[in-house]
Parts: structure tokens; sequence; C-alpha cells
């Protein structure tokens, strides 16, 4: 598809701009890291300075073709300030207006389709305290049942089902990781791989299993949440990640 710009910085405010760069990045992280499903799944900005806007990619635009240019922004009532832009995927409107509407200091999301999510996702046990990135996860993450159809009522169970959580995994679907920075959402979808990835390995072997404790969990989790230099909120690894993406193609900041 061919990705016309919708916006250049001059029309943008810089925080918006800034927004629309960070969200690119993602898009191009993500893939990168094989977390991107074709055309399908989604990440999203908050604006910053207009915090009833939102800004997601055109419906059909691989993630690592993503530019802040490309960004589409849609308003308070859910549709595209631009009638005429490109095609959305109104799952995508749906989610920003549950998740942003209901979490005031979420600023990105990730919704994924890992195919390791899937598969832990479809086991009544879900995430199971096998390795360390589940310690973290353990606690700021919930469980929703996949539904296809996504009208008012299913909006509220969504929004009731997201809660205070920072991840809440779609059964047999897929996953949403909020962040209050791109680099925490993306961390959050990044550990969550990581942490199945890591189970479907370890329950392919077979053997006897030895969990974590729980009162270990517990005391793993308070001390992850005071660390200075431990919380996974990304902001260290951010920093080479751009590294990354400028040493390669700098156009997604375009």
């Amino acid at each position: 598809m061919t990705l016309a710009a919708q916006h250049t910085r001059s029309s943008c405010s810089t925080a918006e701009w800034q927004a629309r760069v960070d969200l690119a990045a993602t898009f191009r992280i993500l893939a990168h890291y094989g977390m991107s499903d074709l055309a399908n799944g989604a990440v999203a900005a908050r604006v910053p300075d207009q915090p009833d806007h939102y800004l997601v990619h055109p419906y059909g635009m691989f993630w690592e073709e993503a530019t802040a240019s490309a960004m589409i922004k849609i308003g308070p009532d859910g549709q595209p300030v631009d009638p005429d832009g490109p095609w959305l995927n109104d799952g995508v409107q749906n989610l920003c207006q549950w998740i942003f509407g209901s979490r005031s200091e979420t600023m990105f999301f990730v919704h994924g389709h890992e195919e390791e999510v899937m598969a832990v996702s479809s086991i009544e046990d879900g995430i199971m305290p096998l390795n360390q990135p589940a310690v973290y996860l353990g606690n700021i993450t919930g469980y929703i049942e996949y539904e296809f159809e996504e009208d008012d009522e299913f909006g509220e169970h969504f929004v009731a089902k997201l809660g205070q959580n920072q991840i809440l995994i779609s059964r047999n679907h897929g996953y949403y990781a909020l962040g209050t920075t791109a680099a925490e959402a993306f961390f959050r979808a990044y550990f969550l791989r990581q942490t199945c990835s890591s189970q479907i390995k370890t329950l392919s072997m077979g053997r006897d299993l030895h969990l974590i404790d729980p009162q270990k969990i517990a005391r793993y989790q308070d001390q992850m949440a005071k660390s200075e230099h431990y919380n996974y909120d990304g902001k260290t690894e951010w920093a080479g990640l751009i590294r990354m993406l400028d040493q390669r193609d700098p156009g997604y900041k375009n």
C-alpha cells in the first residue's frame, strides 16, 4: 500500500509529533523482534496535548513500514479527524475508546497475536510461575474471554476486566499491553512473549515442574517494584533500540 503522509511535522504540535515518532518506532521495533502479524494487530498512542485524541496506523500498513507522518488521528468520537483518510480497522478504534478512555495514565498500548502468547492463552493455567518474567507479570496481568463481535456490552466487559491491569490476555486470541510510555508498553509485550516462550519450552520437556514458591513471588514482586534499576519500564534499553533503528533506517521519523 502507499503510505501517504497524513500530517507533516509543521502541522503538528511538538508533543504530537514526538508521539507519532515514538509510535512509528514501536511498530518497527516490534517487527524487528518478530512480534508483528502482517497488517493485523495494533499499536496506538494518546496525543499528549490532546488527551482525548489518539494515533493509530492505516489498516494494511505492515509494521516495518511505519512512519510518523502516516499515523491517523482519531477524535473523541472515535472517528478519524480526516474523514477522507485511509481505511482504519474499526476494532482498533474501539480499543482506543476502551483503553484510553478508562485509563488516563496510559499513553501507548500494543495489541498483538504472537504465537507463543496465543498458545499460553489457550491453556487453563495461563501464565505459570516458572520463570522471572512470569513473576513480574503475575500481579499486573488479567484475562478475558475472546469475542469476535465487539459491541457496547463487550466494551463495558472489556473495561471491567482490564481494571488496573497493565496486560490483558485475550483467551485463544492475543493480548493488550499498556504503558505510560512507548518503551513501557513495548517491554511489557516483550516480556510477555518471553515468559510464554519459556513456559512452552519448559512444558515440552515433560519433566516435573519446579514452580516458584508463592511467598517468594510476593517478595520478588515487591523488590522489583521498589528497584530503581530493575523495574522493567524499558527506558534504559529504549535508547539502544532507537539507535538500532536510526542505524538501519531512520525513515520511521518521516
